[in-house]
């Protein structure tokens, strides 16, 4: 018998305290909730592919099996996301890449997963696009009139397309860097002095990584 999804449970128990005015707790909604944030028996789960969780059930040897996860003490909301975020990027086509992209980028949280797997997805988008537009030039290059005229313009289109995508990807990859480093840029400005007569020396920052901000550099004149 498959188990009622962890986000059911929750819903109803919103549902039961918001129609007793929601007020104090109720056993039926307490129910309800404590069953959603039970913990996962450590042997239904397994570890595996992307830090993704799989429960041991119908889910994990029919539909994705193999792939599972790295949480520490999951609760079924947990597992339930897991699964969701795996149909999701299964159903962009970009499965197997989200989780190498995971597995590549070091995941540490759920945040860090969907942001992988919206790369992911970005990326087949972009290069399946890329495809296409490379289809509709190669076809202009051996036609004429009208009909090369009709395959450059979808041809343009299809790359414009793929700059978005492309462009898509990059800032997730900058979010990525952003969410690591805290959102934060160091500038580190050395002086040197130059006691030659006439010199000049122009003084550069050093910039950690992380967050925007402005070079700034100082030109100090001997």
């Amino acid at each position: 018998m498959t188990r009622r999804k962890s986000g059911a449970s929750t819903l109803a128990a919103a549902r039961i305290q918001a129609e007793t005015g929601g007020t104090a707790p109720t056993p039926l909604a307490e129910r309800y909730e404590g069953k959603a944030r039970e913990r996962l028996d450590p042997n239904s789960v397994t570890i595996g592919a992307g830090g993704e969780l799989v429960p041991g059930d119908d889910f994990a040897s029919n539909t994705l099996p193999a792939i599972l996860d790295t949480l520490a003490n999951p609760d079924h909301v947990a597992a339930d996301a897991s699964r969701d975020r795996l149909d999701l990027a299964d159903r962009a086509g970009a499965l197997e890449i989200a989780l190498d992209t995971a597995d590549s980028i070091g995941t540490t949280d759920s945040l860090e997963r969907m942001l992988a797997h919206q790369l992911a997805a970005v990326h087949v988008g972009a290069m399946k696009l890329a495809g296409l537009m490379n289809d509709q030039a190669t076809h202009a290059a051996r036609t004429q009139g009208q009909e090369r005229q009709a395959a450059c313009i979808e041809a343009a289109r299809l790359a414009g397309g793929v700059a978005r995508l492309s462009g898509s990807f990059q800032a997730g990859m900058t979010t990525l860097q952003r969410m690591r480093s805290g959102g934060k840029q160091i500038v580190v400005v050395k002086h040197q002095h130059n006691y030659a007569a006439g010199a000049q020396t122009v003084v550069a920052p050093e910039v950690a990584p992380g967050g925007r901000g402005h070079r700034r550099s100082k030109v100090a004149r001997g």
